[in-house]
């Protein structure tokens, strides 16, 4: 099971250090990831490195994604930054399409297809995201733009499964409606995403479902469950560490 947090445009390097310091005082971690709970963290660009040394200074089972990737392997694309400069960082993996990169980039689903095409060729584990506005929820068409962007993604992946490819993909289901509203999607709308992914793209989507959507320490426990939702990609919240042990604890227990 992977938890996720997306630091998205936050942290400097003291807040960083600040933030493992909550977490190493604790020592449960261990003994999650022994029954495959882990903590990834996605930080911004800049901090990738930084973040990546800290974790290991402190001994603590965290993995590192990054926000997003260029689709193309090398060249002349100012500001972009490769897989394979992810990889030489120690990164593990990789947010693609998220809303916010959609909404405010422009990003379309054949770029998301493309780099997770490049990532799954660099090692990097994907997290695929895909989910609906609020308009197209009132107006019925939650299937249709689901299919709209898992379906190049998928063509890809097998693809590459084909290729030998055995890297893992999540998909994270972030309904753009409950992305830092404070509105939150029900269990039932998960089922909803599971039961289709399950019925429409096969079971090596369905049991990578991720929960992402004004996920906290009060909604998270309504919101999984066994076998529906593998893991959650938590943003706000998630920028506080006390939270991220409060959430662990709904979810988990102690170890």
């Amino acid at each position: 099971m992977h938890m996720i947090a997306n630091w998205k445009m936050n942290m400097t390097r003291g807040e960083i250090a600040s933030y493992l310091d909550v977490l190493s005082g604790d020592d449960r971690w261990q003994a999650w990831k022994e029954r495959g709970i882990r903590l990834f963290i996605a930080p911004p660009y800049p901090y990738l490195d930084f973040l990546g040394s800290q974790i290991r200074s402190r001994n603590l089972p965290f993995g590192v994604l990054a926000q997003n990737m260029c689709a193309f392997e090398k060249g002349a694309y100012t500001g972009e930054v490769s897989g394979a400069m992810l990889r030489d960082l120690g990164v593990e993996g990789v947010l693609l399409g998220h809303s916010e990169r959609r909404q405010y980039f422009g990003e379309t689903d054949a770029a998301v297809a493309e780099k997770t095409t490049r990532a799954l060729s660099m090692g990097l584990m994907p997290v695929v995201c895909f989910g609906e506005t609020w308009e197209e929820r009132e107006a019925g068409r939650c299937t249709e733009v689901w299919n709209r962007q898992i379906e190049p993604v998928r063509e890809r992946i097998v693809k590459a499964r084909g290729e030998g490819t055995g890297t893992p993909v999540n998909w994270a289901y972030e309904p753009v409606w409950a992305i830092g509203t404070g509105r939150t999607a029900v269990l039932e709308n998960i089922r909803e995403v599971s039961s289709h992914l399950r019925k429409n793209f096969g079971d090596e989507v369905a049991s990578g479902l991720l929960y992402g959507g004004s996920v906290n320490d009060e909604s998270v426990s309504g919101l999984w469950e066994k076998g529906t939702v593998h893991g959650f990609l938590v943003g706000t919240a998630f920028l506080e560490p006390k939270c991220v042990l409060r959430v662990f604890d709904r979810l988990f227990g102690c170890p």
